[in-house]
């Protein structure tokens, strides 16, 4: 009787074990997205774990649906550029900066227009190249919140 209990004791203990085990693998997949600039070796060096290329895998290009379309890409390391058009009155504006948040299966790329307090984010998968989520903030209040599917490598607003 006391070796089937400490069997059945170490079946739980062994359960528990693989049960946190998963559990910690998949909070390693989600950590959040952190990135910087490292210029200590004299050369612009981008730390970043959230990219935008990896492999095949590429966010930089153009995106859209009936109301806007949106190009995004990195002009050099931790210079980032988003140009969003406006489909509905023509209006665009181009932005530039390097901050990124989210987490890494679901990166955010943040921009600021300070002159009228609006924040433009690009949230992306890395499971989908062909979509991203513009979502347009003014003073903290969520006036855009679209999918925009690609609509090519190329961009505008830019090189």
């Amino acid at each position: 009787m006391k070796l089937r209990t400490m069997a059945w004791a170490t079946v739980c203990t062994l359960l528990f074990s693989l049960s946190l085990s998963f559990a910690a693998g998949s909070d390693e997949a989600e950590q959040p997205c952190q990135a910087s600039l490292d210029t200590s070796n004299g050369s612009d060096n981008e730390e970043n774990n959230c990219p935008i290329t990896v492999g095949k895998f590429s966010i930089r290009g153009t995106f859209s649906n009936s109301n806007w379309q949106a190009s995004f890409w990195a002009w050099e390391p931790a210079y980032y550029i988003l140009y969003v058009k406006n489909q509905q009155d023509g209006s665009t504006i181009n932005l530039t900066g390097f901050k990124v948040t989210g987490t890494t299966s679901r990166p955010q790329y943040r921009f600021t227009d300070p002159d009228r307090d609006v924040t433009y984010i690009v949230t992306f998968r890395y499971s989908d190249s062909d979509t991203i989520r513009l979502e347009i903030y003014q003073k903290d209040r969520a006036s855009v919140n679209e999918l925009l599917a690609r609509e090519s490598d190329k961009l505008i607003g830019g090189p």
